[in-house]
């Protein structure tokens, strides 16, 4: 199954509302983990973002994460990082990207 497949179908698995998963890509380019947003709370609401969790298990590995967040019918949808995310990527040298930007 080809990256982006295997991260359409993670994201398509996931509890959340909102379905995403990411790939974190190393300095080569190629895929070596994957992730997906989980829930935190049960009755507040909120998710572990995939990107998060990611680098916080890998952030010496992974160099690129690549974003996807699908419909609930399994379309594509734009998807950038939301601003915590974002700072920590930076401060860790870790470019992110949506998969639609990817693509």
């Amino acid at each position: 199954m080809k990256p982006i497949q295997r991260a359409i179908q993670k994201a398509k698995r996931s509890p959340c509302r909102y379905k995403i998963s990411c790939i974190g890509l190393n300095k080569q380019g190629q895929p070596i983990v994957y992730s997906s947003n989980s829930p935190r709370f049960k009755k507040v609401g909120g998710s572990v973002h995939a990107e998060m969790a990611m680098m916080k298990r890998y952030p010496k590995v992974v160099r690129t994460i690549v974003l996807v967040r699908v419909s609930k019918s399994g379309c594509l949808l734009p998807i950038d990082p939301c601003p915590t995310c974002a700072r920590k990527a930076r401060e860790l040298g870790i470019k992110i990207v949506s998969v639609v930007e990817f693509l």
